[in-house]
Order: structure tokens, then C-alpha cells, then sequence
């Protein structure tokens, strides 16, 4: 089924878009930071400069790559009306659903793991400053606990999608996300949880209890894994 999945994604908009906005901050970061010395790796050091990527990805970038992949890939079927034949076959509709979320789960970490280590790559042009074991570790570390973070928030893009059977509605719910994510910083709203939580456990401007942030993803996650499933168990 994943096979299936990956074939119906080949050529698609969606995908590419997706892709497309990771890239676009992997660029702008390099852009900066090889025009304007302030800016610079030579003059912050390639930790300022993987943060800054980490934190664009975390605040909006992720969400809308994502997203909009989630809803492509779940909204597709209604709108093509492929769902009639999908839900014929012998295969639950449960192994339907984690089949499209694995390979969700999956573009998230080879996409995550392609913007680290393209701006490695692209800093290594512009400095030559040591890109040291230490920092790779380090960056590893953060891009990990990314993956994790940006995955447990999926399952809720997914309801909405098959819910309303429409990607509009993922684009207005990520973008009601990244607004409350300028205004609101508590560990209560998990969106902001990868902004809090990464790259530096507790160093936003205010201390961050990382139980609760961490227990608002896995609350978060199980709502909209069991919202997922039981809707698209009876929907039409």
C-alpha cells in the first residue's frame, strides 16, 4: 500500500510545493549569511546559523510542507473519487489510513534530514570555519527531536483533511497555527512546542516546563490519531 501511495505521489504539485518550502528557507538562510557579514558563519558561528534554519522550519515552514502534504494525500481520494474503490478492497480502512501516515512520517524525516545536511553543504562554501563532530552530534540531536515533534502533530491535519475531504481546510487550519504561534507561547499549544523545544531544550526567553510541552504533543497526537481513524472508518 505504501508502494501504491508513492506512485500516486509521483509528478504531484503537492509534493513538490512541499519540498519546495523547505528548500526556500534552506536558500534564504544561505543567502543571508553569505551577503551580509552580520550575518555571517565567519561572525555568529554555525550554531546561529543552524538555529535560524531550525527555527523558520519550526515556526511556519514545516507546518505548511507538511500540511500540505497531509492534505493532499488524505483530501486526493475524496476529490478524485478514488475513495469508492479504495474502500472496496479486502484492506481495512485502518491500514489505508497508517499506510499514508507512514509515508507521511517518512517525508518528514528524509525532508528534515535533507535540509541539514544541505545547509552543511552550503555553509561549508561560504566559511571556513570547522563544521566539527561535536556540532554535527549536536544538530543530529535537534533535527531528531524535530522529526518527533512535527510527526506527533500529523494525526490532527489528517482528520481535518478526511473530515471536511478538502486540502483548503489544512491550509486555513496551519495557517490559524502559525498566526497563534507569533502570539502564543505556552507549552500548552502544541504547535509551538517545536519552536520551544528545539534547538535548545529551555532556551526560549521565558523557561519552559517540558513535561506539559511534551505532554501537549502526546495529547495532541492521540486526539487526532483516534479522530482520524474513527472518522475515516465512516465516512463515505
Amino acid at each position: 500500500m505504501i508502494r501504491a501511495e508513492l506512485i500516486k505521489l509521483k509528478g504531484s504539485k503537492a509534493f513538490l510545493l512541499s519540498y519546495i518550502i523547505l528548500l526556500a528557507v534552506v536558500l534564504l538562510m544561505f543567502g543571508l549569511s553569505a551577503i551580509f557579514y552580520r550575518y555571517s558563519i565567519d561572525n555568529l558561528g554555525w550554531d546561529y546559523y543552524f538555529t535560524n534554519i531550525v527555527s523558520l522550519v519550526n515556526i511556519a515552514a514545516g507546518f505548511i510542507s507538511y500540511y500540505i502534504l497531509t492534505g493532499h494525500i488524505f483530501a486526493r481520494e475524496y476529490q478524485e473519487n478514488t475513495h469508492l474503490f479504495m474502500f472496496t478492497t479486502p484492506v481495512t480502512r485502518v491500514k489505508f489510513y497508517f499506510s499514508k501516515l507512514i509515508l507521511i512520517y517518512g517525508f518528514i524525516m528524509v525532508s528534515l534530514f535533507f535540509v541539514l545536511f544541505l545547509s552543511a553543504l552550503l555553509g561549508m562554501l561560504i566559511t571556513d570555519r570547522p563544521l566539527t563532530m561535536a556540532i554535527w552530534v549536536y544538530q543530529i540531536h535537534v533535527f531528531a527531536r524535530m522529526c518527533v515533534m512535527h510527526a506527533m502533530l500529523i494525526p490532527i491535519a489528517s482528520f481535518f483533511a478526511i473530515r471536511w475531504k478538502s486540502i483548503m481546510v489544512v491550509v486555513l487550519v496551519v495557517c490559524t497555527a502559525i498566526f497563534l504561534n507569533f502570539i502564543y507561547k505556552s507549552e500548552w499549544y502544541p504547535w509551538i512546542v517545536p519552536v520551544l523545544l528545539s534547538p535548545n531544550e529551555g532556551s526560549a526567553v521565558r523557561h519552559v516546563n517540558i513535561p506539559i510541552a511534551w505532554f501537549s504533543l502526546f495529547v495532541i497526537f492521540l486526539l487526532g490519531l483516534f479522530l482520524s481513524v474513527w472518522t475515516y472508518q465512516r465516512r463515505a
